[in-house]
């Protein structure tokens, strides 16, 4: 079998694995809800408008809205995962058939946590990161290569996440340390194509109050303590996945330093030889460490791009395992990692639902009738029980119907007076509640548990039920 015959076969092989595991074992979970939803229930023109809550820029939203289309043919859930497992196959493509990398490397680097599980399983727009970054790869592979298709490539790239604008800005860099005329060369087909994805990107994203900002941020932290826990995050979570604790969770620890360094080392080591990718490396590692220092710190799921832009300057740069053996050799190292943490993630979304999601959806959906006003408490954590339960619920105290949520929204505790208006205001003799937590007996004495769904989950998110009378 030839080298093209057994890389089509081996890419085929990994997409209908992946399929498997999205649709046999993982439960949506509210992120991948949020963005259908977002996408279903809104026009193209009011999508825009909502970026600014989002903090994500179009590109995602605006490709499931075509999915949306085909919502009175199909589940919801089987269109979400047919999505983004066509970006998924696409990615995979390029890494296996496109890139300039040994076919061993591509397999360990697609069962690696990012590739497999972080980016293949969930269903986010993170794929349409590495689909689109592993293009430019492979075009920028070439000596000779389509400028005016690089430019459309780098346009989507920034149209993704901010990590992939850092991605198209750093590849942006690469180009122009090439040439001398720097002026000249900005007037090209390629770096105007990321000139116009960063500025639209800005236009439509970029937070428009200080406040909002702040409310993205998250817990503060002493500034020594943000930038250890930036550098933790970005280089050995990233790299060394698994070597220490979740820095998200735990913080930085000495040890994690200590990995972080030896995994920046290692990959100065593989670009060394080819100097010029140091630049595009270090103007991605240097934006990512300010955004986290800065704006947003970040998790495994952020800093994980890293581990993609590392292939996307390994097909730029070509592996050959005769030259090549010690680079080989801290790549094989990095895959191990990502493989070993990629494993346990797999074990635990089969061996646990997602979250109680679904079985609190399904149960609504065969209990409830549906002249019955379902209200939630928290409509940031009942989103994906809206998606299980194919219909909408009502938030107080605008008593209005919602699929989706706005992220900086603070949450409203209604009073069981307010409560029980609004079941008058509806005409019924009582409704149900949702709730993220136990609700409080003294807060909500007339409120009667109907059913909690609290056993195990891999993202400890439960729900309880309450009857509520008028």
């Amino acid at each position: 079998m030839s080298d093209k015959k057994l890389r089509l076969l081996v890419w085929l092989i990994f997409i209908m694995i992946i399929a498997y595991f999205k649709v046999a074992h993982h439960e949506l979970w509210k992120d991948e809800w949020q963005a259908w939803f977002v996408a279903k229930d809104k026009s193209v023109a009011e999508i825009f408008s909502f970026l600014y809550y989002e903090g994500h820029p179009a590109l995602w939203y605006l490709y499931l809205k075509i999915f949306t289309l085909f919502s009175g043919i199909s589940s919801p859930e089987m269109l979400i995962n047919t999505a983004h497992w066509i970006t998924v196959a696409g990615g995979l493509y390029f890494l296996f058939c496109k890139l300039r990398l040994p076919l061993i490397l591509c397999v360990f680097g697609a069962l690696s946590y990012f590739l497999f599980f972080e980016y293949g399983i969930v269903n986010r727009g993170y794929f349409l990161v590495v689909l689109l970054s592993f293009w430019a790869s492979s075009l920028l592979s070439h000596a000779e290569f389509n400028k005016t298709q690089l430019g459309f490539v780098l346009f989507l790239l920034c149209q993704t996440e901010v990590y992939g604008v850092f991605i198209a800005i750093s590849l942006g860099a690469w180009l122009l340390s090439q040439h001398k005329d720097l002026i000249k060369r900005a007037y090209s087909r390629d770096i105007i194509g990321l000139g116009l994805g960063v500025l639209f990107f800005i236009i439509s994203v970029f937070p428009r109050t200080a406040g909002h900002v702040a409310k993205t941020r998250g817990n503060e932290m002493p500034f020594v303590d943000n930038i250890l826990t930036s550098l933790q995050g970005n280089l050995s979570n990233t790299y060394l996945i698994g070597s220490t604790p979740d820095t998200f969770a735990y913080g930085w620890s000495v040890a994690g330093i200590v990995f972080s360094i030896l995994a920046l080392a290692g990959l100065i080591f593989i670009f060394y030889g080819q100097k010029r990718l140091l630049i595009p490396f270090f103007t991605f590692l240097l934006m990512m460490l300010a955004f986290s220092i800065f704006f947003f710190t970040g998790g495994v799921r952020q800093w994980g791009v890293g581990f993609i832009f590392l292939f996307t300057l390994l097909g730029i740069r070509g592996i050959v395992w005769n030259k090549d053996k010690v680079a080989g050799i801290i790549i094989g190292v990095f895959c191990l990692f990502g493989f070993i943490h990629n494993i346990k993630a797999v074990k635990e979304d089969i061996r646990l639902p997602f979250t109680n999601s679904q079985s609190a959806g399904r149960f609504i959906k065969e209990k409830v009738p549906r002249k019955v006003p379902v209200v939630a408490i928290n409509k940031f954590e009942a989103t994906p029980v809206i998606g299980y339960a194919g219909r909408k619920f009502y938030e107080l105290p605008d008593g209005v119907e919602f699929s989706y949520f706005r992220w900086v929204d603070k949450i409203y505790l209604p009073t069981e007076r307010e409560l029980k208006i609004f079941a008058q205001y509806k005409g019924v003799g009582g409704i149900v509640i949702i709730s993220p937590k136990p609700l409080d007996a003294n807060r909500f004495p007339s409120a009667t548990l109907w059913q909690k769904f609290d056993q195990e989950n891999y993202k400890k998110e439960n729900y309880y039920l309450y009857s509520m009378a008028r």
